[in-house]
């Protein structure tokens, strides 16, 4: 398949060496994908470390992008009369029996938009990433299928997992409007309200999910900017759903609250990543920082780091 051109489909003959090598692939995958499901978020973390180091999962994709047809139609149905509400491969589930000898020629089209969903559910921060580093051809033909075939059925299950979530926040209100998938979230503590409006786009998840102002009493602008920007930073770059986002965030505000500063490079209080709290102080200016923050500045050149970061560096290396 190295040889075909991402978006050009790729049959598979039944019974051939070829579908065993796919069909254990794609099983391998949904498997991987399954661990990641059932992971704890310290451990996702752990998972999206080795799938960006390794670039195993753009290989995937870029396998998948050529295994799926163009029209992932359940049933044997034309381009033109496929409608958003027709039966298709991510709507139906899929049925593999080993001990068959009888395969169908369905089976590895229907396993890897099944597999391509499961991505999108439960990686899309990497997802996305691979996707905004696509050149201009791929990007609009990847764009086109997942808005056309998967985005509407995502964001349906997102909004539906808002409505029906049964967890009670101290401090805080999340609810969903459906007909314009949107979420929004309301913290209230003593004389302060904060709301803020959720926007899923239409390519979800591939788009960035957007965040709105609602109304604010009792915040400053500036920090009322930093909790705005700190939301949409754990919405775009974690792999979770949306109510995990909003727990991060309003653990970050409670923190906050608390009296625990702000890292002073990535502005948040509860690291996005590994959800450590700014713990490494600076001699000279006492302000306390995250030490993944501190290991991805060093990185950069000495020019580039404020004079109490350079020292910071000395003082910890």
């Amino acid at each position: 398949m190295e040889g075909v051109q991402v978006g050009e489909f790729v049959p598979v003959l039944s019974s051939s060496d070829e579908y065993y090598y796919v069909l254990g692939y794609l099983l391998s995958w949904k498997l991987i994908i399954s661990f990641f499901k059932a992971s704890c978020s310290q451990l996702r973390v752990l998972y999206s470390y080795h799938l960006k180091k390794s670039k195993c999962l753009n290989r995937l994709l870029c396998h998948l992008f050529r295994l799926m047809p163009v029209n992932p139609s359940y049933s044997e149905q034309s381009t033109e009369s496929c409608h958003m509400d027709s039966k298709t491969f991510f709507t139906e589930s899929q049925i593999l029996n080993m001990f068959e000898t009888n395969f169908l020629s369905s089976d590895i089209p229907h396993l890897s938009c099944s597999v391509y969903y499961g991505t999108l559910k439960y990686l899309p921060a990497m997802v996305r990433l691979w996707f905004n580093s696509l050149e201009k051809r791929l990007f609009t033909t990847v764009d086109r299928f997942t808005s056309k075939f998967v985005s509407n059925i995502l964001s349906s299950q997102e909004i539906s997992s808002v409505q029906n979530n049964t967890k009670i926040f101290d401090n805080m209100m999340v609810k969903a409007r459906p007909t314009t998938r949107e979420v929004i979230a309301t913290y209230s503590v003593d004389d302060i309200f904060i709301e803020l409006v959720i926007k899923l786009p239409t390519n979800y998840p591939l788009g960035v999910i957007s965040v709105e102002s609602g109304k604010r009493v009792g915040v400053a602008v500036q920090q009322w900017r930093n909790w705005m920007l700190q939301l949409t930073t754990f919405l775009t770059h974690q792999n979770g759903s949306i109510m995990e986002g909003l727990t991060l965030w309003k653990n970050n505000v409670d923190k906050r609250f608390e009296g625990v500063e702000d890292c002073m490079i990535c502005y948040s209080v509860i690291h996005g990543s590994n959800y450590s709290l700014p713990k490494k102080s600076c001699r000279t200016c006492r302000k306390k920082f995250h030490s993944a923050c501190l290991v991805r500045r060093w990185c950069a050149k000495y020019h580039l780091l404020p004079l109490c970061l350079v020292q910071l560096r000395c003082s910890y290396v």
